[in-house]
């Protein structure tokens, strides 16, 4: 019993230190993926790749952290505590952004845990190089299998 709370009280740690949890709040101010879905160009919905309007990449954006090479940057978000949440869409396959996802940070020396994969969206906690965050991509709807992509990082 005392391993179980002590396991739940990291798990609930580390979701603090990353400012987000398993789920998507749209009036939680730190989650990432409600946070994705503001950052848009419209505040009230995500677009699709061939419509997105290209912002250039946040220098607070550790060049460590991969993004998929034809991703959209839509979005960068400073938050408290020098946290900085990006968005983009891709206009690939969910399975295939998935692998570039699992393959590309471990290849940048960033680890992967706890993570998350379910048939449209798929998260995951990362941290190596001095740098702790999450991504999380979620398969917009309407968009033809285009992906929205969602990273916060910080450093510890």
């Amino acid at each position: 019993m005392i391993r179980v709370r002590a396991g739940a009280l990291m798990l609930a740690a580390a979701a603090a230190l990353v400012g987000c949890g398993g789920g998507t709040n749209p009036d939680d101010p730190d989650d990432p993926a409600a946070a994705a879905s503001r950052e848009g160009p419209s505040a009230s919905a995500v677009v699709c790749a061939d419509a997105a309007t290209p912002a250039p990449r946040p220098t607070a954006l550790p060049n460590e952290v991969p993004l998929p090479a034809d991703a959209v940057l839509t979005g960068a978000e400073e938050r408290s505590g020098g946290r900085l949440v990006v968005t983009a869409v891709t206009r690939g396959a969910f399975r295939e952004t998935l692998a570039f996802m699992q393959r590309a940070y471990p290849a940048a020396g960033l680890t992967l845990k706890e993570g998350e994969v379910e048939d449209r969206d798929a998260e995951s906690n990362f941290t190596g190089n001095g740098l702790v965050g999450r991504w999380t991509l979620r398969e917009i709807p309407d968009c033809h299998g285009d992906i929205l992509v969602t990273v916060l990082v910080a450093k510890p």
